[in-house]
């Protein structure tokens, strides 16, 4: 059922506050209230000890990030903790301690020759203006969403070196690398991340799409501030992305005139092997519906125990659940996007009962959705309006 204006923009802030309490958003007693939020670069003391007489002098406090960590110890040295993995970024001043527990991850400054497989961390290497930082990727420059970045490959200003699980390993080997920036894919290849840590490349593995919240995954750009050794240019940018969004989310926030749910969405795509991938309810995509006002088709995970952000439904279950969505749409990251809803029609004919396409509010999503991390308030500001009857934008297309 469809609701007006004002309501759905009620629904986005109480979804905001909501997750400010859930999530935390680095809040502290001052602001524990619902006052101003303190600037997103705050950090707490610790003191805790550490390998080799380190110290956390203090910890950075995430906004909405679950997923990294980010300490700064004694003399300017950093701790990045992703998923158990720790990282030590080391000053360009200064050296790698001795006797570092073997597990651990060094990562040196500067950093001018790396490697970024995971095509998703380039948008925030571009919107810190440290592309010419990035000197390798495995992705095609015909595979690029955006222009800046498929232009530079296209120049070979960086080059592509192969499929992230099949690099070319002689190309590195004479050129050298200093970081390699690999996505949770490199996970089913194991040897692929051993035969670089072989050749003296770091490996580090971002784990930003697992993030739930949407400002979750931009929030990230702290990391590669802090590789870069530019904390403070990251997060000013963050901070003015942070101010945008709740800027966005407080937008014409008037008296609802409904308690009915927003628009059912259902966000979804056919893998080759039959089944129907879609996004988990606690996943950034699902909790992005919420925040534009919709309601995600699937209230709880129906199987597979996972932190992945998706996971496979049968088509028989995925016709229960999404028959009745009022909006469909088909992520075209993986495999594009269908070239009509006739074509996918054709090809999948149970579409043909659903609600959302006998009205014609079948959309499609291409590379940029998830390649440009860094347009989050774009797109949600796009999928607000796509609830509200708007026919297409730029990462979401109305399918013919």
């Amino acid at each position: 059922m469809k609701q007006g204006k004002a309501g759905r923009r009620s629904i986005l802030l109480a979804w905001t506050l909501l997750l400010f309490v859930l999530f935390g958003c680095g809040k502290t007693a001052d602001n524990a209230d619902g006052g101003s939020k303190e600037k997103a670069a705050s950090t707490v003391a610790s003191g805790e000890e550490l390998w080799q007489g380190f110290t956390i002098e203090n910890r950075q406090v995430n906004s909405y990030a679950t997923e990294f960590q980010i300490d700064h110890l004694s003399d300017g040295y950093r701790r990045i903790t992703i998923s158990g993995q720790e990282y030590l970024i080391v000053p360009e001043d200064k050296k790698v301690p001795d006797d570092l527990p073997e597990e651990i991850t060094v990562i040196r400054r500067p950093q001018e020759k790396l490697y970024v497989a995971s095509s998703s961390a380039m948008s925030f290497f571009q919107a810190l203006s440290t592309l010419d930082a990035v000197s390798y990727t495995s992705t095609r420059a015909s595979d690029w969403s955006e222009e800046e970045i498929r232009t530079a490959v296209e120049e070979e200003r960086i080059t592509y070196i192969g499929k992230y699980n099949a690099p070319d390993y002689e190309w590195l080997m004479q050129e050298g690398a200093s970081l390699a920036i690999e996505n949770t894919m490199l996970l089913h290849s194991p040897k692929t991340k051993e035969r670089l840590e072989q050749l003296g490349i770091p490996v580090l593995i971002e784990y930003s799409s697992y993030e739930k919240h949407p400002m979750g995954r931009l929030e990230w750009v702290r990391v590669y501030g802090c590789i870069l050794g530019i904390e403070e240019e990251a997060e000013r940018y963050f901070d003015a992305e942070d101010q945008r969004f709740r800027a966005l989310s407080d937008k014409e926030n008037g008296q609802t005139d409904s308690s009915e749910n927003g628009p059912k969405v259902a966000y979804f795509y056919f893998n080759p092997n039959g089944y129907v991938s879609v996004q988990r309810p606690g996943s950034y995509v699902a909790e992005m519906i919420r925040l534009a006002g919709g309601t995600y088709f699937l209230d709880s995970d129906p199987g597979e125990d996972s932190a992945s952000g998706s996971m496979n439904l049968q088509t028989d279950q995925f016709y229960q659940e999404a028959k009745d969505a009022d909006v469909l749409i088909y992520n075209g990251a993986i495999y594009g996007p269908p070239e009509s809803l006739e074509k996918l029609t054709e090809e999948y004919p149970l579409l043909k009962d659903f609600q959302a396409v006998k009205n014609g509010r079948v959309y499609a999503t291409g590379d940029n959705l998830f390649q440009g991390v860094t347009h989050m308030n774009d797109v949600l500001e796009e999928l607000v309006g796509i609830l509200e009857g708007k026919s297409e934008g730029t990462f979401f297309r109305i399918l013919p």
